[in-house]
C-alpha cells in the first residue's frame, strides 16, 4: 500500500513539535519530509541573545541530530505553493504532496517605512549573529577613536526589551573590561505605545521599564518613528543618531503563505478548529503562519508556547489520519503565561494569572528553554 505523502515547511517550533510528537506507528504508514533552507533549528526566542553573543546553552539544533531517520529533510528554500496541484516548488526541485503542514514561520514586517534598509533585524540566526559581529566591530571603532557608541532599538515588545537590555548589560561589560567608562556606550528603545507590554498590568509594564532604566536603557514611550536615514532615526518631533539600528518593531508570517492563494492576513492563515485551511483538509497552517480565534472575536498572538501546542496537537491528528480512524478533537488553547527576560537574572512575567518581577521568573524561562531542549534532544537536552 502506497504511503501518503506528508510535507513539513519550516523547522521552527511548530513544525518541529509536530514532527517530534509523532510515533512509531506514524513513521512506518506516512512518508514525512521537511524543507527548510537551513538545516538547523534555533531557539527563536534566544535570538536576543545571539544578537549580543551572550553565552547561554544551546541555541542551535542540527536537524538530522533531533529528527526521526525516517524523515526526509531537504535543505532548500520554497519558492511556491501550488494548492490545486498540490505540489511545494524549492529553488532546486518540485516535491508532491498527499497532506501539508505550513509552518514557515515569521518574517521581519517593516510597515513600508521609509529607510528600513538602514536597520538590522533579529529576524532569523545568521542575522542575528551578523548584529553580534556589527556591535563588535563599532565598539572596536569606539575604543579606537575614543569616542562612543548610540544604539537604538525599535520596538517595545519582547524581543525589542530583551535585546535591549542585553545589549545594555554586554557594553557595560565590555566598558569594564576596558577600564573605561560607559557614560557614552547608550542603549535606546523606541515604544510607539503608551507603556511598555500593554498585556502586563500597569504596575507590572512600569516594573519592566524601570529595571530597563536602571540597567541604562533610555527608554521613549508613545513615539512614532517616521523614518530612518543611515546613523539616524527619525521620529515624532526629533530623531536620534545611531551607530546601530535594531528594527524589532514587529513581524509577519512567511511571504511564501502571504504571496499564495490562500486567504491570509499578512501571511497568516485564519484557520479551523483542526488547523485546516478552509475549505481544505489537506492542508494545515501552524505557528507564525496561522491565525487562530481566541473566541472572543480576536485571534492568539503568534508565540512559541502556542506553536508548541499546535505540533502536538497535530501530531495526535495525523496518527488518526495515518489509520483512517476519526479524529473529533479540536484545537484548544490557554496561554500558561508570558516571561520577559530583562538582563541573565531578572524578569517579569505574567504566569497562570500571577504577575511577578525578578529572579524567580527568570528562572522559570530557563526552566522553559531547558524544556524544549528536552523535547528535541532527549534528557540530555537538560544540561545543554
Amino acid at each position: 500500500m502506497k504511503r501518503p505523502k506528508i510535507i513539513v515547511i519550516g523547522a521552527g517550533y511548530a513544525g518541529i513539535a509536530f514532527l517530534k510528537s509523532l510515533d512509531e506507528e506514524c513513521f512506518r504508514l506516512g512518508d514525512f519530509t521537511i524543507i527548510n533552507k537551513n538545516s538547523y533549528h534555533y531557539h527563536s526566542t534566544m535570538l536576543h541573545k545571539v544578537a549580543t553573543a551572550e553565552k547561554s546553552g544551546k541555541i542551535m539544533f542540527d536537524l538530522r541530530e533531533i529528527l526521526h531517520p525516517e524523515i526526509k529533510i531537504i535543505q532548500q528554500a520554497v519558492t511556491d505553493i501550488d494548492e490545486i496541484g498540490r505540489i511545494v516548488t524549492t529553488e532546486h526541485g518540485k516535491y508532491e504532496y498527499d497532506y501539508l503542514v505550513c509552518a514557515a514561520g515569521f518574517e521581519k514586517e517593516s510597515f513600508n517605512l521609509e529607510g528600513i534598509e538602514n536597520a538590522m533585524f533579529i529576524d532569523s540566526y545568521i542575522q542575528s549573529g551578523r548584529i553580534a559581529e556589527t556591535i563588535k566591530l563599532k565598539f572596536e571603532n569606539a575604543l579606537q577613536n575614543n569616542t562612543g557608541m548610540n544604539v537604538v532599538v525599535c520596538g517595545g515588545g519582547l524581543t525589542g526589551i530583551e535585546f535591549a537590555a542585553s545589549c545594555a548589560d554586554m557594553l557595560k561589560h565590555k566598558c569594564k573590561f576596558h577600564g573605561i567608562s560607559d557614560k557614552n556606550f547608550n542603549v535606546h528603545l523606541i515604544s510607539s505605545t503608551p507603556r511598555l507590554l500593554t498585556f502586563f498590568s500597569e504596575k507590572l509594564s512600569k516594573k519592566t521599564a524601570d529595571r530597563l532604566e536602571k540597567m541604562g536603557v533610555k527608554v521613549t514611550h508613545g513615539t512614532r518613528i517616521v523614518s530612518l536615514d543611515k546613523g539616524r532615526v527619525n521620529y515624532e518631533g526629533g530623531h536620534l543618531e545611531a551607530d546601530l539600528i535594531v528594527w524589532t518593531a514587529g513581524v509577519k508570517g512567511a511571504s511564501i503563505v502571504s504571496d499564495s492563494d490562500v486567504e491570509n492576513d499578512r501571511g497568516r492563515v485564519k484557520v479551523d478548529a483542526k488547523l485546516h485551511a478552509p475549505d481544505h483538509s489537506e492542508r494545515f497552517y501552524i505557528g507564525d503562519v496561522s491565525a487562530v480565534s481566541d473566541g472572543k472575536g480576536g485571534y492568539y498572538p503568534p508565540t512559541a508556547q502556542i506553536a508548541c501546542e499546535q505540533g502536538a496537537y497535530l501530531a495526535r491528528q495525523f496518527k488518526a489520519i495515518l489509520n483512517n480512524a476519526s479524529f473529533d478533537e479540536n484545537f484548544s488553547f490557554k496561554s500558561n503565561g508570558i516571561i520577559c527576560s530583562i538582563g541573565d537574572s531578572y524578569a517579569t512575567a505574567l504566569v497562570m494569572g500571577f504577575e511577578m518581577s525578578g529572579f524567580i521568573p527568570s528562572i522559570l524561562k530557563t526552566i522553559v528553554e531547558k524544556k524544549w531542549n528536552v523535547k528535541v534532544f532527549g534528557l540530555k537536552g537538560a544540561i545543554l
